[in-house]
């Protein structure tokens, strides 16, 4: 009998962590006075809010590790978008590793019948939060930006990694 209650409270504690560690994990942001660049030029500064999540998507054995994606919403200036994430794990990189390089990447739809429509939006945020760069047509959004070497660098960063 003393097996027995040790076999269950071993499969409820490894329930309980499986559980948590598939849970999403919040992933919430304001960014204040975000730079607005139109073909290349300052235009305005903007606040945007990010509420999301981060999920895990599917095992990658070349890592030994879930991939992640951020899945919810951002509202830039009064309008509101849809993440739709890209799972960067699916194909390799040039060296033949899988990696996200630390980006989460996501399309931006206002419903989700516009999702094919818009694929020239597209968001860009680093994991730990301190960098990101939106695409909307010929506008780009960049955090933080505060000189034009931090707006090479940010987009370097970011766009880079398509």
């Amino acid at each position: 009998m003393n097996t027995l209650k040790k076999l269950i409270t071993l499969g409820v504690v490894t329930l309980v962590g499986v559980i948590l560690f598939l849970y999403p994990k919040p992933f919430k942001e304001t960014y204040k006075d975000v730079q607005v660049y139109e073909n290349g030029n300052k235009v305005s500064k903007i606040d945007i809010k990010l509420d999301g999540k981060i999920h895990k998507s599917h095992f990658v054995w070349q890592r030994l590790k879930f991939s992640e994606e951020l899945k919810g919403s951002i509202t830039i200036g009064n309008e509101e978008y849809n993440l739709h994430p890209w799972d960067l794990y699916m194909f390799p990189d040039e060296d033949g590793n899988y990696t996200d390089n630390g980006i989460y990447i996501c399309s931006l739809y206002s419903d989700t019948h516009d999702i094919l429509d818009d694929d020239d939006i597209i968001l860009h945020i680093t994991h730990d939060k301190s960098k990101l760069y939106i695409e909307i047509g010929n506008k780009e959004f960049i955090y933080p930006s505060n000189t034009d070497e931090d707006y090479q660098n940010v987009k370097y960063r970011m766009d880079g990694n398509l």
